[in-house]
């Protein structure tokens, strides 16, 4: 896929490099460049929080976060808010910036300014509190007084919002101290690494990204290994189709999957792989699966294999693209069929579910995965596979191995599921909720990309545009459902609504 449609997700340092780079080929002063996100984050805010006549309390420490913070008081007090100003000097030196905005605000006079210094300040609880103490920069706990102030904060009943971070987050990995705990973010330009980490939840929960304009040609430059999968990347992924095509150009999709009181996943799976374009699809089901394939899913062939379990596989279908393991199960003869199938197969498939429980108690089976293959674990399942990991951090690191050394594609899935590449790139989505965290949605995702596969999209491409099918599909139904009503039925039948919603990207 071509560079320029992957938003890259880049560091701390990688930012303010981006500032200065503006700063230079702009070229624009850092002060302007300030007032520029600034006037970002207040057109924001006054959209979401439109009245006036609630208080805003405005933290700020004495950096460019700081003075992010005095240039948003200022503005808002244009826009007829009250706005209380509170200013803890974090170091000793004031930065260019925030001195220069401190010195505009003052000169209006009518801004309340308050000083921290050994006592934590009395904030009303009526209104809004504005995080503006730190930025990215980050990267030690906090201690003493400005620990004390954060903790005073997060105890505060007011709406809390923090400019680009939550102070004490850091940009990069699991904050391990104490942080603003804040309702939303609203942060410049990309969203940040610590953002899509499992143990910083409650500091990150709800962000909103915002464009500050900063110069385009920088990100097309800097090295990233880590992409953020949007709208844009979907879209240049998606192949539109054309008038002639048939069927016999979308592939033929064979999902192995489902045994005794598990036939229900090879329904999602297979239902999902029709849904997603496939353009021919048999499921391969035990015996006692064949009548309940032909009844929900009369547009599959069904091929059986074993009576209960799948327990043989037939060297005619060597050339299909498969989807392999939901419901499957782990009885000794499905191990022994799996690792047939898995001997003399040479193209890309899917593994899912039991299929990796199998390949995790028998480890000679890597020997005889496919190269560019795609195995979709959750957290449980990738632990079984390669050993357990303390958090997400280091599972990441883990998994982005794993990918370079078996050369396949590792969708880890989650709140932000994950994609890494035998080229130790990876890509963190953007869509999907809560509500899919149910029995059956891992099955909707297999069928998904491996419909995908089969219409000839790399496997790379494959596994994006699949996850970010998968999660809108989800988010789509969710307009319909609750967190706790949604189904993977539900995001089958929003699949379609998905493909549209690409189609019309502009």
């Amino acid at each position: 896929m071509s560079n320029q449609f992957r938003m890259k997700i880049l560091t701390s340092a990688q930012i303010r490099e981006w500032d200065q780079y503006t700063i230079a080929h702009e070229p624009i002063s850092s002060i302007d460049l300030m007032e520029r996100a600034s006037l970002c984050f207040v057109q924001w805010f006054v959209h979401n929080h439109p009245d006036s006549e609630i208080p805003v309390h405005v933290v700020c420490g004495n950096g460019n976060n700081g003075g992010d913070g005095l240039a948003v008081a200022r503005l808002l007090r244009d826009r007829f808010y009250e706005v209380h100003v509170y200013i803890y000097r974090i170091s000793v030196e004031d930065s260019v910036d925030f001195d220069i905005n401190l010195g505009r605000l003052m000169k209006y006079g009518d801004v309340s300014i308050e000083f921290i210094h050994d006592r934590l300040p009395v904030i009303a609880p009526q209104g809004i509190i504005i995080d503006a103490l730190l930025g990215t920069g980050t990267n030690k706990p906090l201690a003493g007084m400005l620990k004390e102030l954060v903790l005073h904060i997060n105890k505060q009943k007011n709406t809390i919002i923090s400019i680009d971070m939550p102070s004490g987050m850091p940009a990069e990995g699991v904050c391990t101290g104490v942080a603003i705990q804040p309702d939303h973010i609203f942060t410049f330009q990309t969203p940040k690494w610590s953002f899509f980490i499992r143990e910083n939840e409650k500091f990150c929960s709800l962000w909103t990204v915002g464009n500050i304009g900063l110069h385009p040609d920088y990100l097309f430059q800097v090295n990233s290994n880590t992409y953020y999968i949007d709208n844009l990347l979907a879209k240049s992924i998606y192949k539109t189709r054309t008038r002639f095509q048939h069927k016999g150009d979308f592939g033929h999709v064979l999902i192995v999957a489902g045994s005794e009181g598990k036939i229900g996943a090879s329904i999602l799976a297979t239902k999902a792989c029709l849904k997603s374009g496939a353009g021919l699809v048999t499921a391969c089901v035990p015996e006692i699966g064949r009548e309940i394939i032909h009844e929900t899913v009369p547009e599959a062939m069904v091929v059986c294999s074993g009576y209960q379990c799948f327990s043989n596989f037939s060297s005619e279908y060597f050339g299909l693209t498969l989807g392999i393991g939901p419901g499957l199960g782990t009885h000794p003869k499905t191990v022994k069929a799996l690792s047939q199938l898995l001997s003399k197969q040479d193209h890309p498939l899917v593994i899912d579910a039991d299929g990796l429980n199998i390949m995790a108690s028998n480890s000679t089976l890597w020997d005889f995965l496919p190269a560019n293959s795609i195995i979709t674990p959750h957290p449980k399942e990738f632990d079984r596979l390669f050993g357990k990991s303390e958090d997400d951090t280091s599972r990441h690191t883990l998994a982005r191995n794993m990918a370079k050394k078996h050369a396949i594609y590792i969708v880890l899935k989650g709140a932000y599921t994950r994609i890494f590449t035998k080229y130790g790139l990876e890509y963190i989505n953007s869509t999907g909720n809560p509500g899919m965290a149910t029995a059956g949605s891992g099955d909707v995702l297999t069928g998904i990309i491996t419909a995908l596969l089969a219409q000839n999209y790399s496997p790379e491409n494959a596994a994006v545009l699949g996850v970010f099918v998968h999660g809108l599909a989800g988010d789509l139904a969710l307009s319909q459902q609750s967190y706790e009503s949604l189904n993977a039925s539900d995001i089958i039948d929003h699949i379609g609504k998905a493909f549209k919603q690409i189609q019309a990207i502009l």
